[in-house]
C-alpha cells in the first residue's frame, strides 16, 4: 500500500545525490529532496510518516522501500559520519522529519525553515569536516 510512496522518496533522495556531491553538499541535496518532497507531497508524506500505518521502523520486517529509503540516507551520510551507529543516522532522519513536520504544521515559522534546515546540515557535517 505504501510501498510505492515510500519507493518513491527513495527514488527522489537517491536522485539528488546521484551526480556525486560529496560532505555538506551531499547532506544539503539529500535534506532538499527530503523536503520537497514533503511540500510537494503533503498527504503522501502525512500517510507515510504521520498516520498509524503499523509498518515497522528499523526491523527485520520492515518493507524493502522503507529499508531502501534509509538505505539512501546511511549510503549518503556515510561519507561523513563513517562506521558509526545507525542511532547517529536515525537521529538525523529524526530532527529532518520533526522540522519538516513542525514547520508544515505552522508550530515553527515557516521563513525560518532554510536557516534551520542549515543548521542541521551544518551540524551533522561538522562531523566529517567540509567535503
Amino acid at each position: 500500500m505504501l510501498g510505492p510512496l515510500v519507493a518513491e522518496l527513495a527514488a527522489t533522495m537517491r536522485e539528488a545525490v546521484a551526480n556525486g556531491p560529496r560532505g555538506r553538499a551531499a547532506v544539503a541535496a539529500l535534506t532538499d529532496a527530503y523536503v520537497d518532497f514533503a511540500e510537494r507531497n503533503p498527504a503522501l508524506y502525512d500517510a507515510m510518516f504521520l498516520l498509524d500505518t503499523g509498518l515497522p521502523f528499523a526491523d527485520e520486517a520492515t518493507p524493502a522501500p522503507l529499508r531502501e529509503a534509509f538505505e539512501t540516507l546511511v549510503d549518503t551520510l556515510g561519507d561523513i559520519a563513517g562506521p558509526a551507529d545507525p542511532a547517529l543516522f536515525e537521529i538525523f532522519w529524526s530532527a529532518l522529519h520533526g522540522l519538516v513536520s513542525l514547520t508544515r504544521s505552522g508550530r515553527l515559522p515557516r521563513q525560518e525553515a532554510s536557516r534551520r534546515l542549515g543548521v542541521l546540515v551544518d551540524r551533522f557535517a561538522e562531523r566529517g569536516g567540509d567535503g
